[in-house]
């Protein structure tokens, strides 16, 4: 198949989707409109994010980066380094029509590619009581026309549609009386709110052997003993997430046993389209699954350093000019959070290490039953941890704007390495 064969791409964006929450993986969820449509979509299911937060997680999908490549460490770093391609700004470039809709665009502000995604509705005051109507229309070009779309919903996130319901539930006091399975019932409810009621809807009006179709998630769901939600640390429950995939003229597409990223969609996306980027990420063309080392270890990063929030006024009304750095306002730092951490995980696929960068401590689990175990060697993580810090390609965007705890921080690393005395 000749990459330039396939002109139409589909992005589908899950807030908060975990890899439970889905028909293949866990028998008792009953989504059977979209099990029909999906049944030829391949499931990657050693599928990990970057980040377990909505900005970060979303700009390593669109950069093909991780976190300390892009720059948006965490969910409150207000932008990215300067000069990082993206793909709507490269789709754009290459004579694409661009759609971009979000049920809540503004958790991208001042992000690059903010300029292309707006309301799922325009016409909606509250965007999970809006029509799909305008989108699909959007969606619905001349055949010749190339389209790079891209959909996030986040009826998923938070609350799970319950605002508003007298006597709904607090989660964190289900989970910690020993009623997890109560609180997982109504965050599946408003997963299969969104595949069954609005992915299929979507899906049904497209002429699939067009479109490369990419459903995933940002981030999972902790609901566990250790967390809640999602972006207080680094859990086998936010990082593992799903990757529902359908590209025409492929076949079956076999995937490696080794750990998949979401930076991987970037070359792999690019590499459909026929477009030559200068691309040199970690990131996996996933058409091409014997390039992928079969001991491949995917990194996550969590700084909170600067909060775990994002969506308050202050932030969404505050004009872009007013954004000095990425974390300074005004050429004033930001308050710091002072439960802030900064965390950094490797998994390959089966386990999951956790350490804290600033303290040495760590944790080392099975991914699919979430069981802490034994490490006898957490030098090798830390090594591999080391590597791909040092031998990343985007090492100088680093250099750009940074605080002083980072500047200390990678000198250490430095200095650990022996690069500098």
């Amino acid at each position: 198949m000749k990459p330039s064969s396939i002109n139409k791409f589909l992005l589908i964006s899950i807030d908060c989707w975990r890899f439970d929450a889905l028909s293949r993986t866990n028998p008792s969820f009953n989504t059977p409109k979209f099990e029909l449509l999906t049944k030829d979509f391949v499931l990657a299911e050693k599928f990990f994010v970057t980040a377990p937060a909505t900005r970060p997680s979303h700009t390593s999908y669109f950069t093909g980066l991780y976190p300390f490549e892009h720059g948006v460490y965490g969910q409150t770093y207000l932008k990215m380094f300067e000069g990082i391609p993206n793909l709507f700004q490269i789709f754009a470039d290459a004579g694409y029509h661009i759609t971009g809709r979000s049920e809540r665009h503004e958790v991208f502000r001042f992000l690059d590619f903010e300029p292309f995604i707006t309301p799922l509705d325009p016409g909606a005051k509250a965007q999970h009581l809006g029509s799909l109507e305008d989108c699909i229309q959007h969606l619905a070009q001349p055949s010749d026309t190339p389209q790079f779309c891209f959909l996030h919903f986040w009826y998923t996130h938070g609350g799970y549609g319950m605002s508003g319901i007298p006597a709904a539930p607090n989660f964190r006091t289900l989970v910690e009386s020993g009623r997890t399975d109560e609180a997982l019932r109504f965050y599946y409810a408003a997963v299969t709110h969104v595949l069954e009621f609005k992915i299929v809807e979507i899906l049904k009006h497209l002429r699939l052997s067009e479109w490369a179709v990419f459903i995933f998630g940002d981030h999972g769901e902790g609901i566990c003993e250790e967390i809640i939600a999602h972006g207080d640390t680094l859990n086998q429950n936010v990082l593992h997430v799903p990757l529902l995939m359908h590209i025409p003229k492929v076949g079956k597409l076999a995937l490696p046993n080794a750990p998949l990223c979401s930076l991987d969609l970037f070359p792999t996306i690019t590499h459909l389209a026929g477009i030559d980027v200068d691309y040199h990420g970690y990131g996996k063309n996933l058409l091409a699954p014997a390039a992928i080392h079969e001991n491949r270890l995917v990194l996550s990063e969590l700084d909170s350093l600067y909060g775990i929030g994002f969506l308050s006024r202050s932030n969404l009304e505050m004009p872009h000019h007013r954004v000095t750095s990425r974390t300074s306002v005004d050429n004033v730092e930001m308050n710091r959070y002072a439960e802030g951490v900064r965390l950094w995980s490797l998994t390959d696929g089966e386990h999951l290490y956790r350490e804290d960068e600033q303290t040495g401590e760590f944790v080392y689990r099975e991914v699919l039953s979430g069981e802490d175990g034994q490490c006898e060697a957490p030098e090798r993580f830390r090594a591999a941890y080391d590597d791909i810090l040092m031998n990343s390609r985007y090492q100088h965007l680093q250099f750009q704007e940074t605080t002083a705890e980072e500047t200390e921080i990678l000198e250490g690393r430095l200095r650990d390495l022996g690069y500098v005395e």
